[in-house]
């Protein structure tokens, strides 16, 4: 949070927060799918219900408040990559952010 609220006042007041929604069963999946390959040592399950419970703890309240201020974005990634780039495309066009 208080990340948010720095760069806010210090850099730019946020006019829109991208949010991907994700089921923690689809997240842990791909990420340890992603640690065969990735050499990364902390992508295993206990590191990785860690970082999840993190994110919980400290960025999600972030979200919601800028939920609350009408700025989030969600778009649902259980979907395949190109199919999540179109949805953030459409959310982005609706909002005219992108042409």
């Amino acid at each position: 949070m208080d990340q948010a609220i720095s760069f806010e006042q210090l850099i730019v007041i946020s006019k829109s927060v991208l949010y991907f929604e994700c089921t923690e069963k689809i997240m842990l999946d791909r990420l340890l799918e992603r640690g065969k390959t990735s050499g990364r040592i902390d992508d295993n399950v206990e590191s990785i219900k860690k970082r999840f419970r993190t994110f919980t703890d400290t960025s999600y309240p972030v979200i919601e408040k800028f939920n609350e201020e009408g700025k989030v974005i969600k778009v649902f990634c259980g979907d395949p990559v190109d199919q999540v780039y179109s949805h953030v495309v459409d959310e982005l066009k609706k909002r005219s952010i992108v042409e």
